[in-house]
């Protein structure tokens, strides 16, 4: 995978954690995720969502690239290469609300 397209894919994919955060506290009328939780909620919502982050990412790759669309058969070798660790998603996942909370002095 080229950089470019890794670099969309991964922006893609921390937009689509960033706005479940958001819903998560929305839903559970909280300001912040106590960090002590923060895995047990990515564990949650990992499990969860990441099918619906699956087709969320192929739909907006198709209208970001349009007749430049990779294709179906690149698109889920990439999410192969991605998804294939799920214990390390999880991790990054769970470093990423932190450094959000902490960025956004929550």
């Amino acid at each position: 995978m080229d950089r470019e397209k890794n670099n969309v894919i991964k922006e893609l994919i921390l937009l689509y954690v960033t706005e479940n955060y958001k819903k998560h506290l929305e839903s559970n009328n909280l300001k912040k995720i106590e960090e002590i939780d923060i895995p047990n909620v990515i564990e949650t919502i990992y499990t969860e969502k990441k099918k619906d982050l699956k087709i969320w990412l192929k739909d907006c790759l198709k209208k970001l690239q349009k007749e430049n669309y990779m294709g179906d058969l690149a698109f889920n070798q990439i999410c192969l290469e991605i998804f294939h660790d799920d214990k390390l998603c999880k991790e990054r996942l769970i470093l990423e609300i932190k450094l959000y909370q902490e960025k956004n002095n929550v």
